[in-house]
């Protein structure tokens, strides 16, 4: 009778889910979540710990039990095994299959043999889904406590680890540095961008800000986007300021009335201005001029017009007469040639103006000390070049700029080291290089060139000057700005720089600067023809190349820039640029000053 019982109850364990078993065992939850973590092993058993449970005293359940547990021989645990798979593939003739595949797509009755063969397999699927919902359910319960659990232990964690993190062992000097490295140069006073966002971190950094004078010294101010300026921030930005560096853009399209309030305010410190890039309009001209003598340490000083209209009553640049640190000034007059009076002293070490001939040839003689010069001879050129005398001895000279070759006929430079000139044509360019640098007895490293220079004459110049190692040409079309005419110059000099068999061409130039000022598209692999030309020449010197062009945002195609890695990887440095970052590069070659 006893095993009759058994039987039975073990049959009726059998068919229960295994909630039912953790119901009567009256396992507590809490514990059961403590070694959740190592319940679901690799063979996927369930470990359950008694606590203090009371069974009930029943032999045949007892022993039904421990027919499906055992203790884990490790941890001492329950284990609770898994039941078999359920088994979907049933073992019947074909043909009753064959029926049974019909039964399920119709609605046909189904016989009582089929019946009969259904019944217990339809009881133990459901026996199981039931075992599964209950799995299925626990298993998400339990999984919910866990998120509980790993949601408040990570934001306890985070919290410990801001304590241990280095930034707050970070000394407030190096901290200041890294603020510095933060600016835009560019970007106007706004709460979301440095130096203002900084102070809105924690207090230490609000006090490393506040205190580092420098983050708040530039002020980027462009009217010309028609965006409005708090005066308030550029008055704490001044405040909390030693020197300033101040970028103002007047527009005549933008109300002046904000123009005017802003430059007030900023004038009101001039005595602490370093550094002024100012572009004028004609609300600002007397606001500016009044600024006469109070501007003791500004160095360095950039001017220009808003238009035409911008310089009509304006009869010279005089508000830079008393500026005792001026080293470096440009006025770019471009409409009308308006003169600038410079300081009497002689510190001024670069000077970058647009005027006539005479204007120049009297500055260059009255500061000796220039270290780079931009001459751009504009307003006078129907009048014809003057007889040259005795040239204008530059002996500190080591970059200049002309826009006409011809100004090198009345100078003298015998530390020039980089010289820039604006192509025209012809053989003017080589009559005059070659009689200036032997007069000077200059050891010219660097030649840059603009225009559409003849490959010829480029090759001869380089050919005649043997210390000339770096070369950068800029492609323009400056009458027509055809971009036909552009690419084809480029080409041409391509194909004059590449070195065949029969063909060492200036095997001494170590960098090669190419540009087209113009073009949307070049040809890729015959520019790579030519580096790589070179680069491959047992008697070649070059190490560097760079292309650069502003008008195209295209890029090369697949197989040349695997030319280009393949170049990179053997040690070439090869550079291509194109777009605004192409032109700020051109303007460097050509000894611009970065807008800023």
């Amino acid at each position: 009778m006893a095993e009759v019982e058994l039987g039975t109850e073990k049959s009726m364990i059998n068919s229960v889910c295994y909630t039912d078993i953790l119901e009567t065992i009256q396992i507590s939850k809490s514990h059961i979540l403590e070694l959740s973590s190592s319940s679901f092993t690799s063979e996927k058993r369930t470990f359950i710990e008694p606590h203090n449970a009371t069974l009930a005293p029943n032999p045949a359940l007892h022993h039904s039990v421990q027919s499906i547990m055992s203790r884990c021989p490790e941890c001492g645990s329950f284990v609770l095994q898994k039941p078999d798979p359920f088994e979907l593939n049933i073992p019947i003739a074909p043909q009753t299959l064959a029926r049974i595949s019909r039964l399920w797509t119709t609605n046909d009755p189904a016989q009582e043999p089929e019946l009969a063969l259904i019944r217990p397999v339809a009881k133990k699927a459901a026996a199981r889904l039931a075992c599964l919902d209950s799995e299925i359910f626990r298993l998400r319960d339990h999984l919910r406590d866990l998120e509980e659990e790993h949601a408040a232990l990570a934001e306890y964690h985070a919290k410990n680890s801001t304590i241990l993190s280095p930034m707050r062992r970070i000394p407030s000097e190096i901290l200041g540095e890294i603020f510095s490295w933060s600016l835009l140069l560019s970007s106007a006073p706004d709460v979301k961008a440095s130096p203002w966002v900084l102070t809105h971190v924690s207090r230490r950094w609000r006090a490393v800000a506040v205190t580092k004078f420098s983050l708040w010294s530039y002020i980027f101010l462009d009217f010309s986007c028609r965006r409005t300026y708090s005066l308030d921030m550029v008055r704490t930005q001044i405040q909390r300021a030693s020197t300033l560096n101040i970028s103002f853009y007047g527009s005549r399209d933008s109300d002046s009335h904000p123009q005017i309030n802003m430059l007030q305010l900023l004038l009101e410190r001039s005595s602490i201005w370093e550094e002024l890039r100012l572009q004028l309009i004609p609300a600002l001209i007397p606001l500016i001029t009044a600024s006469r003598g109070r501007l003791p340490l500004l160095r360095r000083a950039w001017v220009q017009w808003n238009g035409p209209e911008s310089q009509v009553a304006v009869e010279s640049v005089d508000f830079f007469r008393i500026a005792p640190s001026l080293t470096d000034i440009t006025v770019i007059s471009e409409h009308r040639f308006v003169p600038t009076v410079l300081p009497i002293h002689h510190r001024l070490t670069r000077y970058d103006l647009d005027a006539p001939w005479a204007t120049h040839y009297e500055l260059l003689k009255s500061l000796p000390n220039l270290r780079e010069v931009r001459i751009t001879r504009d307003f006078d050129l129907p009048l014809a070049w003057p007889e040259p005398g005795e040239p204008i001895r530059l002996l500190q000279l080591r970059r200049l700029y002309v826009s006409r070759i011809e100004c090198l006929a009345y100078l003298t430079a015998p530390a020039l080291e980089s010289l820039v000139i604006h192509s025209h044509g012809g053989d003017e360019t080589r009559s005059h290089l070659h009689p200036f640098v032997m007069r000077s007895s200059c050891r010219l490293r660097r030649l840059c060139m603009s225009g559409l220079p003849d490959p010829q004459d480029v090759g001869d110049i380089l050919q005649q000057q043997p210390s000339i190692t770096e070369v950068a040409i800029m492609v323009r079309d400056e009458e027509t700005q055809d971009e036909d005419t552009e690419r084809d110059a480029l080409t041409a000099l391509f194909t004059r720089f590449t070195i065949t068999n029969s063909t060492a061409i200036l095997p001494h130039i170590c960098e090669l600067h190419f540009g087209c000022r113009n073009a949307e598209a070049i040809y890729y692999p015959l520019y790579l023809d030519m580096v790589d030309s070179r680069w491959n020449a047992d008697s070649c010197a070059l190490k560097a190349a760079e292309l650069v062009l502003p008008n195209t945002e295209s890029h090369p195609d697949p197989e040349s820039l695997m030319r280009i890695e393949t170049l990179r990887q053997a040690g070439m440095q090869i550079v291509l640029l194109s777009g605004t970052i192409a032109q700020d590069r051109a303007d460097q070659w050509f000894l611009i000053p970065p807008r800023a």
